[in-house]
């Protein structure tokens, strides 16, 4: 219990922030933040709501525009056209890219996790790397969105973001520092097992073997078990045996010919 305490301490600033960050975004939330508005007004009670699109052209507040870029749906898969859908991808990736405004960042990488568009991964991945325009406790939670979201879009490029981020090293500096990484890796791991393929597994396996940081190794047995089935601890040896046994292939066909098959290994 002392352990998983002290986890939880350590991690308090970053969930806060992340939450304080969101809780202005679509939800009840939303209600509120505009009867308290400077710019409330009793009438607006009574007219309908502007389009998200009029919002996010006009507007720089950071919450009206984070709930204008969460009510924006993919045009293509709801029977749009295709110039509908260069605008709001537009408008959504200029958002996750360079708003000033990390709330809008955040809610643009989130809507952006549930379009099929096949640019989303790239831009998904170059948000990651922009964060760093900002503060380092904001980055990180902009970082852990984006590693969060690739995980739901599940794409090669993604894959290989996640795996560099779960293999990236210790990092030399501050206690926040060092934990702000370590959150990263955390969300990479969880990430990892929605993907299938067999460098998802190895990536997860290696750092059964390695890592002396409780929480993530667990994390990274969670997601081991998500993607095998298997609920096995987190003990380096047994999984190891389980995904390198060629006679489990044939015990399990299902889950070792995707794992195998689709990373290209032929083994």
């Amino acid at each position: 219990m002392g352990f998983y305490k002290n986890w939880a301490n350590k991690r308090f600033f970053m969930r806060s922030m992340f939450f304080g960050l969101l809780i202005t975004a679509p939800g009840c939330a939303s209600f509120w933040d505009s009867v308290t508005s400077r710019e409330f007004r009793v009438k607006n009670l009574f007219m309908p709501p502007e389009p998200p699109m009029v919002v996010l052209e006009k507007s720089v507040d950071g919450d009206k525009r984070a709930v204008a870029l969460a009510s924006l749906k993919e045009p293509m898969a709801n029977k749009g056209t295709a110039e509908e859908q260069e605008k709001v991808f537009k408008v959504l990736s200029d958002a996750a890219l360079i708003d000033r405004q990390a709330i809008c960042r955040l809610q643009a990488i989130s809507t952006l996790r549930n379009f099929k568009d096949s640019r989303t991964p790239e831009v998904l991945k170059d948000a990651y790397y922009r964060a760093s325009n900002f503060n380092p406790e904001t980055a990180t939670v902009i970082k852990c969105q984006v590693l969060n979201s690739l995980g739901e879009v599940r794409s090669p490029s993604g894959l290989e973001l996640l795996v560099k981020v779960l293999k990236e090293p210790a990092v030399v500096g501050s206690e926040q520092d060092r934990q702000q990484k370590i959150d990263e890796r955390i969300i990479a791991a969880k990430s990892l097992g929605k993907y299938k393929e067999y460098q998802a597994s190895e990536s997860l396996l290696s750092v059964l073997q390695s890592e002396q940081d409780v929480a993530l190794v667990n994390c990274c047995r969670d997601s081991l078990q998500a993607i095998t089935g298997k609920d096995f601890p987190a003990n380096y040896e047994l999984w190891a045996k389980y995904l390198h046994d060629s006679s489990n292939k044939n015990q399990k066909p299902g889950f070792f010919e995707r794992i195998f098959l689709t990373s290209g290994s032929g083994k």
